[in-house]
Formats: C-alpha cells, sequence, structure tokens
C-alpha cells in the first residue's frame, strides 16, 4: 500500500492536504475463482511427514498437484454446501414440528384449565351440599329431641286445644 502512494508535486498540486493519502485503483477486477487457482498453481510440492513410514521407492507418488487439489477442495466445497442445505431443511422441519407441538400443546393446556375450573366449581357445589347435609342432619337430631318434649306438652293441654301428633314420616 505504501508504494501505491502519490506524493504532491508542483504539477498536479492543486490542494494539498498532508493527512490525505491517494491509493491508485485496482483497473482489473480478477475472477475470485481465478485467483484461488492461481494461488493454488504455486503452492509448492509436499510429502507426507514421514515419508519413510510407508516402504515406496518412487517419489512420483508423494507429489501433489494444484489442479488435483482444485477438484478436491471443490468436491469437498459441493459436500459441505448439501450438508449444509440438508441440515437448513431438517431445522426448518423441526422449526415447523417445535410450533406444531406448541400449539398442539397450547390447545391441552387451555382444555385442562377449562376442566379444572368446572372441577372447581363441581367442588364448591359439593361443598355447599355437604353444609347443607349436615345442617338438615343437625336439625333433625333437634327435631328427634323435641318431638318427644312436645308429645309431653300436648298431652298437658285440654283435649280441644291439643295439636294432632307430628311425625316426620
Amino acid at each position: 500500500m505504501g508504494n501505491d502512494q502519490k506524493k504532491p508535486n508542483q504539477s498536479n498540486q492543486g490542494q494539498y492536504h498532508p493527512d490525505i493519502v491517494v491509493v491508485s485503483e485496482n483497473k482489473t477486477q480478477p475472477n475470485a475463482d481465478n485467483e484461488s487457482f492461481n494461488k493454488l498453481k504455486f503452492v509448492p510440492l509436499f510429502y507426507p511427514i514421514l515419508k519413510s513410514s510407508i516402504d515406496m521407492k518412487d517419489d512420483n507418488l508423494y507429489l501433489m498437484q494444484p489442479d488435483r487439489l482444485v477438484k478436491l477442495a471443490d468436491v469437498f466445497k459441493n459436500h459441505l454446501s448439501i450438508c449444509a442445505f440438508n441440515v437448513t431443511k431438517d431445522q426448518e422441519a423441526l422449526s415447523t414440528e417445535i410450533k406444531h407441538l406448541d400449539f398442539v400443546i397450547d390447545l391441552l393446556m387451555q382444555n385442562f384449565i377449562e376442566k379444572q375450573k368446572k372441577y372447581a366449581k363441581y367442588c364448591e357445589q359439593m361443598k355447599a351440599v355437604n353444609d347443607l347435609n349436615v345442617s338438615v342432619k343437625k336439625i333433625r337430631r333437634n327435631m328427634d329431641e323435641i318431638l318427644p318434649m312436645i308429645k309431653s306438652i300436648n298431652e298437658f293441654l285440654p283435649e280441644e286445644d291439643r295439636l294432632e301428633e307430628f311425625s316426620f314420616e
């Protein structure tokens, strides 16, 4: 970047600002694939780390050729893009399934809440019925205690003023 800087000279000085640096523009836009391919062409050939571990005499087998590396990288890139596409589809399917399950769970919860409210009303009504039952039994016991007294009082009255006999049946 430092080599491409233009310094002001007397012919094209105009207004010179020392803080402004002008860099020459790139006139050609290299293709990204061609640039990568060109870089791979200059990758030096290399051998495995433990060349002696494989008992082979021919050194030509160890040479890596850039065009084959590019093909291998392209196949690997295609494989990764296919895997990414499959993962994306699976995630979308899981997302829709989760939304569906959330909807179903919400419906079930609403149903359970409605049933719980009905059950609470039934419990309140049952409590009221039980309270009434206790009151009725208490009244019955009191009446059972009072009836003999009423009978005895009724017997003390003259016959024309007596009340007719009372019974619960």
